[in-house]
């Protein structure tokens, strides 16, 4: 990849990724100032102008898109714009552009309706079941990537995150922990593999683990090393379940 374009630069999951991103050619934008990003082409905007995306987009090889609200409780207004019309902006964007490959950050919250304490291991091409309304956005986004991979030439590799920090918070959620080495381990490989389109989990090698990583491994090389259960003794207790809105789950028929 010569140039690849990061959509939500300011966030944090995009300052977990940055360590993993040296020797690549770097674009970034957010609709606020971009900070620790040196050597990086750096433009502010807000990437729900067509416009402004356009401009983005012109000129790179790939898209790693994370910009979106990452509430799970927000409320539909305030999902719609960042997490539905931005996604649909920035794919056709890329596909009008020609850029080769986008990988898009989704969430685990699109199939959270399937966990459940001491539940199978959730199945990627299982259908989408989101467990909120930040999930349902989520499934949106991975609908609209495969129409646009269908399109043309830009493939999508849809990457459903888990919860992305040096730690897990609390007991609650070390099923679905995605160690910030991890991240970088899983961008770069979506980066290197030959997909048209596909939807990966992305969290760690958790002995707790709730989701299959079997197609990740399979076809994008991924191949996670740490497991949160390294933390579970320390952690303080919390509820099982992705979001405040969760549901008694069973796997498809």
């Amino acid at each position: 990849m010569a140039t690849v374009l990061i959509t939500g630069a300011a966030g944090r999951v995009a300052g977990q990724l940055r360590p993993g991103l040296e020797g690549l050619d770097l674009r970034v934008t957010d609709r606020r100032d971009v900070q620790g990003w040196d050597g990086a082409e750096v433009v502010v905007g807000d990437l729900s102008d067509p416009a402004f995306a356009a401009k983005a987009v012109d000129g790179v090889d790939a898209v790693v898109h994370l910009a979106a609200s990452p509430n799970p409780s927000a409320p539909w207004a305030d999902l719609r714009s960042p997490n539905v019309d931005t996604v649909a902006t920035v794919l056709d964007a890329a596909l009008t552009a020609g850029v080769a490959k986008v990988v898009l950050a989704t969430s685990v919250h699109v199939m959270g309706g399937y966990v459940r304490p001491g539940g199978a291991l959730v199945d990627p091409s299982w259908p989408a079941r989101p467990c909120c309304r930040y999930g349902a956005t989520k499934a949106f986004a991975e609908a609209y990537g495969s129409v646009v991979a269908a399109s043309g030439g830009t493939s999508v590799a849809c990457l459903r995150l888990g919860l992305c920090r040096q730690a897990p918070t609390t007991t609650g959620n070390i099923a679905e922990w995605l160690a910030p080495a991890d991240l970088r381990r899983l961008v770069r490989a979506a980066l290197a593999a030959e997909v048209r389109y596909g939807v990966y989990f992305g969290v760690s090698a958790n002995t707790r683990r709730l989701f299959d990583l079997s197609n990740a491994r399979a076809d994008l090389g991924y191949e996670p090393l740490l497991d949160s259960e390294v933390f579970a003794d320390e952690m303080p207790p919390g509820p099982a379940g992705l979001c405040a809105v969760t549901h008694t789950a069973r796997g498809p028929a």
